[in-house]
């Protein structure tokens, strides 16, 4: 793949970095958004020697709301260049509220971003694919997961977010942050041959690091040599 080409809107976001070039306290080194909002980095994914990382992101303002992914890309993870917003919320859409966070995989040849709505009722995981390069996204209307399993007490509207998801030979698996009432933090496991149906297999693992602590957000499950890593953060903030 060749170095995107520059979009409209790349001019908007060049105007916005220069605005703010000589603030001495804007970071030097480490990527940040062209100004406003930025939280959790998304679905980085390594495509044709190109490294994409999405990041939650309001363009509205130096606060959390209207949440998105934010997109940039870099062949060497010191230089950056900014593309177009890759999510936005969707009016009445399952993510009217906040496109939260989430990963990127290929499926196949297409590259497909997983990520959690936010809207009105039940947190819900989404899903939206790109066909010119990872430039432009078109969003699945439904979500993939629109409910938490039965037969767990879950709390908050209910928690249930941030899906990131592998594949091994051909079943994709998933994982899902959430909290148990009574319990503290979990982490639920799903599988798929689409990724757009899911079946619930078990909690990986649950319970609280720090007293009071009820959810956690964010998991990352992965092999390490013989083993499994599980990475998770814990809410309230630990």
């Amino acid at each position: 793949m060749s170095q995107p080409k520059a979009l409209p809107d790349d001019a908007g976001l060049r105007a916005q970095r220069q605005a703010l070039g000589n603030d001495p306290h804007r970071p030097c080194y480490h990527f940040l958004a062209p100004a406003n909002w930025l939280n959790d980095p998304n679905g980085l994914i390594q495509i044709d020697g190109l490294t994409h990382l999405f990041y939650q992101h309001n363009p509205n303002g130096p606060f959390h709301g209207t949440i998105g992914w934010g997109h940039a890309v870099s062949r060497d993870l010191v230089h950056w260049q900014d593309l177009p917003v890759a999510l936005a919320p969707t009016p009445g859409g399952p993510d009217a509220d906040g496109c939260w966070s989430g990963c990127a995989v290929m499926d196949g040849v297409t590259p497909t971003l997983l990520y959690t709505g936010v809207g009105r009722g039940p947190q819900v995981q989404c899903l939206a694919t790109s066909t010119d390069g990872l430039l432009t996204w078109q969003k699945r209307p439904q979500p993939v997961l629109s409910a938490p399993p039965e037969g767990l007490e879950l709390i908050g509207p209910p928690d249930f977010r941030d899906p990131f998801v592998w594949r091994e030979g051909d079943t994709w698996f998933m994982v899902l942050g959430v909290g148990l009432r009574n319990v503290g933090g979990a982490v639920l496991l799903y599988r798929s041959s689409p990724l757009t149906e899911w079946e619930y297999l078990n909690v990986v693992h649950s319970g609280a690091f720090g007293e009071g602590k009820a959810m956690w957000e964010c998991p990352n499950l992965f092999a390490l040599g013989d083993r499994h890593v599980l990475l998770v953060s814990e809410q309230p903030e630990f």
